[in-house]
């Protein structure tokens, strides 16, 4: 009862632990003596805890927990009849691991799992000598190649149980020990093989996702109970070892194992040479750096039930799946994105093989969808994406009896596809993923226990079926089509559970409708690249989750959308090139996971605000071609991310797949725009230009030496150019061009190695440029310097051989003088199209996809002289 009086219950567990019989109450179970000897409290609905990309324990659940939530009463340890305790998935507050477990010298089997300790090992166990299982793991871990889990109910960070290089000199006492769990445990160092050496009745060993950066012990062989032994990313070197024993081995995931696949092949002869039965039955090698072709003899393993060798560097090709499978079948094969080709027979696999999991991606397999894989009818798992596939989906496909997840994607497949589709429930979510083909016709209409859906990139039409909104969808991705037609109001009907909304760059109208109220688990909303009207409706304040939302390249307008003030974990924030205006809202400081925020393209006015330079984690700011006025904030040690640039990591700190979700974030650097599909936390950059900002630019600038690209162009800017900058180290594009910024170029810029593209050009800069042989590189022509004709050295400056520089002109004559030449610019670029059209005009009529892309390029350059003019005039 004082273990209850801990403990908050929120599912009620507990509830019968009341009255004088301890043994009826729940998870409580008694010897014939009335000794408590089981106490079973494992959370029997745990949030599905997982590892997101960042090795970040996540869940999936919206749901309301019911993990028991407290502290361990002192009052547990005094049962010593007690031989089985599990406490996994509960949450014990990161409290540390009591001492008195060691009292418990009955156990046998104990299960802290997933229990939310923070400690490190030191006695707590090691007087449990009885001890068979021990599970001190610290998340689940699923094998799945097709998502990895977002965020959307926990903040909670990794902790563990193991932090101290000594955890395995106490384990060691347990030598009856035939399992240990701790997978995720933080453990750095070698693997402590001398420990491990005292439990010789180890027979399985699960130590994946920790830092040991060492090699596989040899001495491993020495335990020869083992049979399953998984080191699932954690950073090991070198080479595989000899372990004859092992009959389950997980290795997949680490970058550093970067041997030969040839190794294998005498590894394997070993086993043959020493007259060894070789039992291996499941290998997995994914995720690796292996190079060389696969060897001969992992085909001849009698009883290899799961060979996985995806995502590797691999050479080669495997002439026929039927020769080199002829004496083992697998029912899990993964030899997607590994590097070699796969020729595939019309039978290539025995009549007998029925594999569950069947990945060949990126195997060069060309032609149509092989006909074998009708007969395939245990298949769960499909996965053919990126091998040149043409032709039609042959309808079979949907037809396979245990079919949940399908990807053809990346491939050249034609025609339609069937208007009614269904999946099969299996261990994942179910999925359908065909994009990036060729494929025409209508949405489906009928979508049967699908729950995620990635049609984009192709050339569907007509509009969304309301059907599509009906079912239990996820994720739903529609982008890069022709569709047209409204937002249908199904798509968040009540009690859906979409996570996912992508409908960008397609052909819909209207307004986004009042019932994405009902959208309260959305984390990725990207409506942009439409001809959508109106606003984002305050009904979407519900979604508390969501962190990307991207409505750009739209109709909408009116001001800063003040919904998204009730996106506490927003991430991305894209707006640009819509209508909105006013100003820019101080809430937006309150936003703290805020790192890419585009408003690029708007008419929005008054000053930044201060509180933008509170946010931590922001990466990207892009605010050009508004109307913004006034200084630029100075307070800029708060941007950390930038101050300090991350050295690697994905942009959201989660990932909700890698086939699902894409960043794409424009950054004008180097002259040049940029798009990544994918933002890394090095990829930043500050963008304000085009705007009527005025003042100096703040000194506190060159705090930011994690910066990449700094564009202050087309302002108003006054003031010298300061020598902070050149603590700037990582700056590699930097645009100082039409503003009124005087003064001498500083030393210290000059001294940035980091600078590959420098324009300073049509300012009041005088001195002389400062020379240097990297700082000489960046403009040969002097195209960087022009218009300052007080700039010594410039192509239309003063003359260096004179020693009396006459002084800089003050007056407001500067700025005209800088639109006049703005305007002979433009006047310029219309004669060169003029000219270049005089000749190649017959090139344009022949070639449409040269003459669509020639007007792009036109569009682009034309419509940024023509809105940086018409901010300026309109400010006047």
């Amino acid at each position: 009862m004082s273990f209850k009086s801990n403990m908050a219950d929120p599912s009620n567990r507990l509830s019968s632990w009341k009255g004088q019989n301890c043994c009826s109450w729940y998870g409580i179970n008694c010897s014939d003596t009335f000794h408590v000897t089981v106490i079973d409290l494992r959370n029997p609905e745990p949030e599905n805890l997982f590892l997101d990309m960042n090795s970040q324990l996540v869940s999936t659940s919206d749901a309301p927990s019911t993990a028991l939530i407290g502290t361990i009463h002192s009052s547990l340890f005094s049962l010593t009849h007690l031989t089985y305790l599990d406490l996994g998935f509960n949450n014990f507050s990161f409290s540390e691991v009591p001492s008195g477990f060691s009292n418990l010298t009955a156990l046998t089997y104990q299960n802290l799992s997933n229990a939310m300790f923070e400690d490190s090992i030191t006695t707590q166990f090691s007087n449990l000598t009885s001890l068979v299982e021990l599970d001190l793991s610290c998340s689940s871990v699923i094998l799945d190649y097709s998502s990895v889990y977002p965020s959307l109910s926990s903040t909670m960070t990794i902790h563990s149980v193991c932090q101290s290089a000594l955890w395995a000199k106490p384990i060691s006492n347990l030598t009856k020990l035939r399992l240990l769990d701790v997978s995720n445990c933080q453990i750095s160092g070698k693997i402590p093989i001398e420990q491990l050496l005292f439990l010789t009745r180890l027979t399985e060993l699960y130590m994946s996702f920790n830092f040991f950066a060492t090699k596989i012990p040899s001495k491993l062989a020495n335990l020869t109970y083992l049979r399953v032994l998984d080191l699932t990313r954690s950073n090991l070197q070198g080479h595989i070892p000899y372990l004859p024993q092992v009959k389950i081995l997980y290795l997949g995931n680490n970058s550093d194992l970067t041997v030969d696949l040839h190794s294998i092949t005498l590894f394997m002869d070993r086993y043959r040479t020493r007259f060894v039965p070789f039992h291996l039955r499941y290998l997995d090698l994914a995720v690796n750096s292996f190079t060389g072709n696969l060897p001969d003899c992992i085909g001849h393993l009698h009883n290899l039930s799961c060979l996985s060798v995806g995502s590797n560097n691999m050479n080669g090709s495997i002439p026929s799946l039927s020769s080199f499978f002829r004496n083992s079948t697998p029912y899990i094969l993964d030899l997607g994105y590994s590097g070699l080709t796969v020729k595939v027979d019309q039978q290539p696999f025995p009549p007998t093989f029925q594999p569950e999991i069947l990945y060949l991606d990126s195997c060069n397999i060309g032609g149509k969808i092989p006909d074998f894989i009708s007969n395939l009818t245990k298949l769960e798992s499909l996965s053919l994406s990126n091998n040149s596939l043409s032709g039609t989906v042959p309808s079979w496909l949907f037809n396979l009896p245990n079919l949940g997840y399908l990807d053809l994607s990346f491939n050249t497949l034609q025609g339609d596809i069937p208007p009614s589709i269904k999946l099969k429930s299996f261990f994942m979510q179910t999925t359908l993923t065909l994009r990036s083909n060729l494929l025409q016709g209508s949405i489906p209409r009928r979508l049967d226990n699908i729950q995620a859906l990635d049609l984009s990139e192709n050339n569907f039409t007509g509009s969304i079926p309301s059907e599509v909104g009906q079912g239990n969808i996820r994720y739903l991705a529609l982008s890069d089509n022709r569709i047209s037609g409204p937002i249908p109001f199904s798509l968040c009907q009540e009690n859906n559970e979409l996570m996912l909304l992508d409908l960008s760059n397609n052909n819909l109208f209207g307004t986004v409708p009042t019932s994405f109220v009902n959208c309260r688990s959305l984390v990725y909303l990207n409506l942009g690249s439409n001809n959508l009207t109106g606003g984002i409706p305050g009904e979407l304040q519900h979604a508390r989750g969501l962190r990307f939302l991207d409505i750009s390249q739209n109709q909408f307008d009116g001001p800063f959308p003040s919904v998204v003030h009730k996106f506490e974990k927003i991430t991305v924030i894209d707006m640009r090139n819509t209508k909105f205006s006013g100003e820019i809202p101080q809430f937006i400081g309150d936003l703290e996971d805020l790192r890419v925020f585009v408003l690029e393209y708007n008419l929005f006015n008054g000053s930044i605000p201060e509180e933008i330079c509170a946010l931590e984690n922001l990466q990207f700011i892009g605010f050009s071609n508004n109307q913004l006025s006034g200084p630029i904030p100075d307070k800029l040690s708060g941007l950390k991310t930038i101050v300090n640039r991350p050295k690697d990591g994905d942009l959201l700190r989660f990932i909700i797949s890698e086939r699902y979700i894409g960043v794409e974030v424009d950054m004008v650097a180097k002259g040049l725009s940029m798009q990544f599909d994918v933002v890394r936390t090095y990829n930043n950059g500050m963008d304000l230009s085009c705007n009527n900002l005025t003042g100096n630019i703040p000194s506190e600038i060159g705090l930011l030496q994690g910066l990449y690209a700094l564009n202050l162009s087309h302002n108003r800017l006054s003031g010298n150019i300061p020598c902070t900058i050149g603590n700037m180290s990582l700056l590699e594009s930097l645009d100082l061009s039409y503003n009124n910024l005087s003064g001498e170029i500083p030393i210290s810029l000059t001294l940035l190695d980091s600078i590959s593209t420098l324009n300073l050009a049509y300012n009041n800069l005088s001195g002389k440029i400062s020379t240097s042989p990297h700082f000489d590189t960046l403009s040969r022509d002097g195209l960087a310097y022009i218009g300052n004709k007080f700039l010594c050295g410039a192509p239309d400056g003063i003359n260096c051989d004179d020693d009396n520089f006459p002084a800089p002109e003050t007056s407001d004559d500067s700025e005209d003088q800088s639109r006049e030449w703005r305007l002979l610019l433009a006047v310029m670029f219309a004669g060169y199209v003029v000219g270049f059209w005089g000749l190649f005009g017959v090139v344009y009529l022949v070639n449409k996809k040269w003459r669509e892309a020639y007007w792009e390029i036109v569009d682009r350059i034309v419509t940024e002289i023509i809105r940086c003019t018409k901010i300026r005039l309109s400010s006047d």
